[in-house]
């Protein structure tokens, strides 16, 4: 049989509470294994809203909730080689990953690896709103 990976969750919606992550990344830190820190932070609402925070700012347009859920635990994760696994790009996953990567920088933390998914956006295709 092969190694176990442990996953736990930090959030299940972008309101979710803030602090329910330390505890998680405490028992995953005791894990054997390859860990991964799951926040689930999009669902429809999440997405409209972000869609029309990215028209208003082609530099935005990604989940609020993602430094209040990153900054308390990123240090313990880099440090516990925890993977972060997270939907924070909503409309725009570069700059989610460009926040990510100056919030490492903020809390004087090693810069992480940050991987982006693309290809779910036809905003190009629709026609505009008169």
């Amino acid at each position: 049989m092969g190694s176990k990976a442990f996953i736990g969750v930090g959030a299940v919606f972008a309101g979710d509470r803030t602090d329910a992550a330390g505890p998680v990344v405490k028992a995953l830190s005791a894990c054997d294994g390859p860990c991964f820190l799951m926040f689930e932070t999009l669902a429809e609402r999440t997405l409209a809203l972000s869609q029309l925070e990215r028209r208003r700012d082609p530099k935005s347009g990604f989940s609020p909730a993602l430094d209040r859920f990153l900054a308390p635990v990123l240090a313990s994760c880099l440090d516990q080689k925890i993977r972060i696994v997270g939907n924070f790009g909503a409309a725009n996953p570069r700059a989610a990953a460009e926040r990510i990567l100056a919030l490492s920088q903020e809390l004087g933390v090693s810069v992480p690896r940050v991987a982006v998914v693309e290809g779910d956006d036809l905003t190009d295709f629709l026609s505009p709103r008169e």
